[in-house]
C-alpha cells in the first residue's frame, strides 16, 4: 500500500465516523467488482459500486455507519460498496438505542382515542359531496397521529445514493424496522444477500372510504342517516393503511435486487385484529402495520428482482401507485426471475403501465375456503375471520392493472383451496400473456380463464417480447426445487 493510499484511508475513516474501509473489506470488494453486475432483464448493465476504489469499500454494523457510508465522505454519488455485517436496526437513536412507539408518539396521540374518534359508527354518519365517507380525517387526534408519524419517518426512512452496491456479509446480514428508498435521481443500485425484516408503522391511518360501498344486503346500510341502526355507518368498507415498505423504488432507475429475504418478522399483521364491529370486521380490515415489501412507483424504471424470498406478507410488490399517474407510461419496466412468493397474499406483482417480465417464479399459499352454512351476514363475517385464520390469505399472484403488459413464462403456482382463477386478477388492465406456467401441477390456459367472465376481453398480445435473458427459462417442473434451493439471503 502506498503512503497516498494510506492517507486516503485515514481521511475516509475520519469523514465516515468509524465506518471502516478495512483491508478485509477491500479484498472482498475486489471480489464484488469481479462478480457484481446485473445482466438479467430490464436492469441489465447495472453495476452498482463495481468501480469503487478501496477507500470507498465500507463495512457497516449499525444505522449511523450505514448513513455515513452512503455519503462516502461527502461524495454520495461516487461508486461505493457497502457491506452489511450482522443486524442493522434502523429504528434507533444516535447511540444505537432502539426507539419504540412511546419514543415517537406525540403527547396528543392515543390509538384508543384515535380509533374511537374515527369509528364508522360516529364518523360515517355524514358523507362528502360524492356521497362517500369523508376520507380526509380532521381533528386533533389525526393531527397528533401525523406528527407522530413524521417523527418515526424522519428516523426509519433511509435514502440510498447512486452507484451503490449494498451487500450482506455471510448468511446473517439483516436490516430491520425501517424503509430503504431509492428515489428520483438515484440510479445504478445493487442490493444483495440481505434479510429485510419488519418495516413496522407504529401509527397506521384509518381510511373510512377505502373500499366503502352502499350494499343493501347489509342491514341498515343506506345513504341517508336516520339513527344508529340505519345510515351510511352501517355500510361495509374502510381500511387501515401503513406507510413503510422494506424497499421503495420511488423514481429510481437501474436497480437490481438479488438473493434477499423479506419478512414481517415477529410482528406480522395477523397479530393485529380488526378493531371495529360488524360490518367493518372483515380480515382485510385488520389493523395494518406493514405496507409493501418491494414497491416500484413514481416513474421508477429498469428494475430486476432475482432469487428473492418474499415470505408471510400481504401486499408484496406494487408496480405503479395510481391509475391517474399517466406519466408512468413507458416506464416501470421490471423483471422478476426465480423469486419465491411464499405465503404472499397479493401483488406478486400488481402492475400498472409497466412492461413486466415474470419467469420461473414460484408461488405458494392458501386461498380462503368457501363460506358455508352462514345464516346471516354477521355470521358470514365471523366464519370468514375463522376461515382466513392462515394469514395472509392468497388472493392473487399477478394483478393486471391499467395499461400493464405482463409477459409470464414458466411460473409455478401451488395454492391450497385455489385454482387458476386465483393466480391472476383483472384490476383494470386488458393484456396478459403466459407460456408454460402451471397451477397445482397442471398446465393452465390463462387466456381462457381470464376471458371466462371478463367484462372486457383480455388480450394475449401485450405489445412486446422480452429479449434480455441471462438464462433461458427452466421448464415449470424444475422451478420449485430450483427456487427453494436458491432464493433468499444466505443462498448465494
Amino acid at each position: 500500500m502506498t503512503s497516498l493510499d494510506l492517507k486516503h484511508r485515514l481521511a475516509a475513516l475520519m469523514a465516515a465516523a468509524l465506518v471502516m474501509p478495512l483491508p478485509q473489506a477491500a479484498a472482498e470488494g475486489d471480489h464484488l467488482r469481479q462478480t457484481l453486475a446485473a445482466n438479467d432483464g430490464w436492469a441489465g448493465g447495472t453495476s452498482g459500486g463495481a468501480d469503487a476504489v478501496d477507500r470507498h469499500v465500507y463495512k457497516v454494523t449499525n444505522r449511523s455507519e450505514l448513513l455515513n457510508a452512503l455519503q462516502a465522505g461527502g461524495e454520495p454519488s461516487i461508486s461505493k460498496i457497502i457491506q452489511v455485517s450482522g443486524t442493522i436496526n434502523l429504528s434507533v437513536d444516535d447511540q444505537n438505542r432502539e426507539l419504540l412507539e412511546k419514543d415517537y408518539a406525540d403527547p396528543g396521540y392515543s390509538f384508543e382515542a384515535y380509533r374511537t374518534a374515527y369509528a364508522p359508527s360516529t364518523w360515517n354518519v355524514r358523507l362528502d359531496d360524492k356521497k362517500k365517507p369523508i376520507r380526509d380525517l380532521t381533528g386533533p387526534l389525526e393531527e397528533a397521529r401525523k406528527r407522530s408519524a413524521e417523527r418515526q419517518k424522519a428516523r426509519v426512512v433511509i435514502r440510498l445514493t447512486s452507484n451503490t452496491t449494498l451487500m450482506g456479509l455471510g448468511k446473517d446480514a439483516r436490516i430491520t424496522k425501517g424503509n430503504l428508498v431509492i428515489g428520483e435521481g438515484t440510479e445504478n443500485v445493487i442490493i444483495r444477500n440481505i434479510t429485510f425484516e419488519d418495516a413496522f408503522d407504529y401509527f397506521p391511518a384509518w381510511d373510512p372510504g377505502d373500499s366503502w360501498k352502499i350494499d343493501a344486503s347489509y342491514p341498515g346500510c343506506q345513504e341517508t342517516h336516520v339513527d344508529a341502526a340505519k345510515g351510511p355507518q352501517q355500510c361495509p368498507g374502510g381500511r387501515w393503511n401503513s406507510e413503510y415498505d422494506n424497499i421503495s423504488i420511488s423514481g429510481g432507475k437501474r436497480v437490481w435486487i438479488d438473493h434477499c429475504t423479506f419478512t414481517d418478522g415477529e410482528r406480522p399483521d395477523h397479530l393485529f385484529p380488526p378493531v371495529y364491529p360488524f360490518p367493518n370486521n372483515l380480515p382485510e380490515q385488520k389493523v395494518q402495520h406493514h405496507d409493501g415489501q418491494v414497491d416500484i412507483t413514481n416513474g421508477a424504471d429498469l428494475v430486476t428482482l432475482t432469487y428473492n424470498h418474499f415470505s408471510g406478507h400481504d401486499k408484496t410488490s406494487l408496480i405503479g401507485g395510481s391509475d391517474s399517474r399517466t406519466s408512468d407510461a413507458g416506464k416501470l419496466n421490471v423483471t422478476y426471475r426465480a423469486n419465491w412468493f411464499d405465503n404472499a397474499g397479493q401483488r406478486s406483482p400488481r402492475v400498472r403501465f409497466g412492461k413486466v417480465h415474470s419467469y420461473n417464479n414460484y408461488f405458494t399459499g392458501t386461498a380462503a375456503l368457501p363460506i358455508k352454512g352462514a345464516k346471516d351476514l354477521e355470521e358470514k363475517h365471523a366464519l370468514a375471520l375463522k376461515a382466513k385464520g392462515e394469514y395472509p390469505v392468497f388472493r392473487s399472484g399477478f394483478g393486471i392493472g391499467k395499461e400493464s403488459a405482463i409477459y409470464s413464462e414458466h411460473n409455478v403456482f401451488e395454492i391450497k383451496n385455489g385454482g387458476p382463477e386465483t393466480a391472476v386478477a383483472i384490476q383494470g388492465g386488458t393484456r396478459f400473456f403466459d407460456n408454460g406456467s402451471t397451477v397445482n401441477g397442471k398446465p393452465v390456459d390463462f387466456a381462457a380463464v381470464l376471458n371466462q367472465d371478463a367484462k372486457q376481453p383480455i388480450s394475449a398480445d401485450v405489445g412486446w417480447k422480452p429479449d434480455r435473458y441471462a438464462h433461458a427459462p427452466l421448464p415449470a417442473a424444475e422451478v420449485p426445487s430450483h427456487v427453494q434451493a436458491n432464493a433468499g439471503a444466505g443462498k448465494m
